[in-house]
């Protein structure tokens, strides 16, 4: 099952990570025509900076889940390459489980918020352009959910020796220890 698991994630991250990269040439080419028609027009895009500002956002979640499959997290690969494998599958392990515990609790804190702006209706911006927040507060609590799947599967596959995040990083050279 957890193979399963793993191969639909690393799918799904792959499938959000391109999404965010369409969605970061979208956002700017609004950017982009926003500066020309207030340069040359004096007539700027009304709503360009609660578009970005949430699109942003967004962006971001959509690559986390892919972001922690890869192991390009913040991390120190010079600690970890100093550790011998079962260290490094160890402290895998640790920040799979502490990676899992601030997503879990980043998800679990952000559903209220969401299930209200959904149920409210609620919305951002002025009166003349006004965008929907329920749909940033959706990706946060869904990728958030998809982040800490990453980690649990982190966690696993360095507790079962199949395979490390850090095991493609690249070796000191020689004497570099």
């Amino acid at each position: 099952m957890i193979p399963v698991i793993d191969r639909l994630l690393d799918r799904l991250g792959a499938f959000l990570k391109y999404f965010a990269a369409a969605l970061l040439i979208l956002v700017s080419l609004l950017i982009a025509v926003d500066v020309i028609l207030r340069g040359v027009f004096n007539r700027p895009i009304i709503g360009v900076a609660e578009i970005v500002a949430n699109g942003i956002v967004i962006i971001a979640f959509l690559q986390l889940a892919y972001t922690v499959r890869i192991g390009a997290m913040l991390r120190s690969e010079l600690l970890l390459n100093l550790l011998p494998h079962k260290g490094r599958a160890g402290l895998e392990a640790i920040v799979g489980a502490l990676g899992a515990l601030f997503f879990g609790l980043l998800c679990w804190a952000s559903y209220d918020p969401m299930m209200n702006a959904i149920a409210r209706g609620e919305f951002e911006g002025h009166a003349t352009f006004q965008v929907p927040t329920w749909p940033v507060k959706s990706i946060i609590v869904v990728c958030s959910a998809l982040a800490v799947l990453s980690y649990l599967l982190t966690a696993w596959r360095a507790l079962t020796g199949r395979g490390l995040p850090s095991d493609t990083a690249p070796a000191l050279p020689e004497g570099g220890r």
